[in-house]
């Protein structure tokens, strides 16, 4: 029987901790791994994946950077880049991976939005507006994540009915961000019934996340449901406190 190399079993062992979600413990592996094999692109790539479950966004920069180097038709590595610039507030140094990422990846449309967000943060609106609406247009699996980028980007510019276009065809499958993207959208457009029906599916979704919980309130004392939204207001302080020991 062959001899499994060193960097093969590193990875091997931290891969399988990352599947287990214990991406602290699989760091270590994948750092040895990458360290015996810097050549690997796969290695580096899943040592930037072991970061980011961790939200250690900037250590998982230059993991992400060395595999999009490397081989940059590796699956994820230059979209995980771009994303990780992104989420460092990089956005001008974000666009480059992104591109490399929308050039080679089969879903394109998660690469488009994401470059369309890049473009917005740096206040390029009308070039950030064509991008999403391409990335819509090619309806590939990432239309959920593009059309919610979308109305995101309409909502900021303040075009709340527009949003509300983009948002109702991306409530399925069923997610709490869809429907919370859906509501403020109809809240902003003061389309308060249907701002409920949509914030109520999202607390549905997701009951303990507090600032949908606030923003149903707000919703409903508009209505003037007032005892519906002191009880929202009270779940969601009750959110932010202490588990009771």
């Amino acid at each position: 029987m062959l001899a499994v190399p060193p960097a093969d079993e590193a990875y091997r062992q931290g891969v399988a901790l990352l599947e287990q979600g214990r991406a602290a413990e699989a760091a270590p592996f994948l750092k040895e791994s990458a360290r015996l094999a810097p050549k690997n692109a796969q290695y580096w790539k899943a040592l930037g994946v072991a970061f980011a479950s961790m939200n250690e966004l900037r250590d998982a920069v230059e993991p992400f950077r060395q595999a999009c180097a490397l081989d940059p038709r590796l699956l994820d590595a230059c979209y995980y880049y771009g994303r990780n610039l992104y989420g460092t507030d990089k956005y001008e140094e974000a666009l480059a991976p992104l591109e490399k990422a929308l050039a080679v990846d089969p879903v394109k449309g998660r690469a488009e939005a994401a470059i369309g967000q890049c473009l917005h943060a740096l206040g390029r609106n009308e070039a950030a507006e064509k991008r999403f609406q391409s990335a819509v247009a090619r309806h590939d699996r990432a239309e959920q994540m593009a059309r919610l980028a979308f109305g995101q980007f309409l909502v900021r510019q303040g075009r709340a009915a527009e949003a509300v276009d983009v948002l109702k065809p991306a409530q399925r499958p069923e997610s709490h961000d869809a429907s919370y993207e859906l509501g403020l959208a109809y809240c902003q457009a003061g389309e308060l019934e249907e701002a409920a029906a949509a914030l109520q599916g999202a607390v549905r979704l997701s009951p303990r996340k507090a600032a949908t919980r606030l923003l149903l309130a707000k919703v409903y004392r508009r209505l003037g449901r007032v005892s519906e939204a002191e009880s929202e207001e009270l779940a969601a302080v009750t959110i932010g406190l202490p588990e009771q020991q």
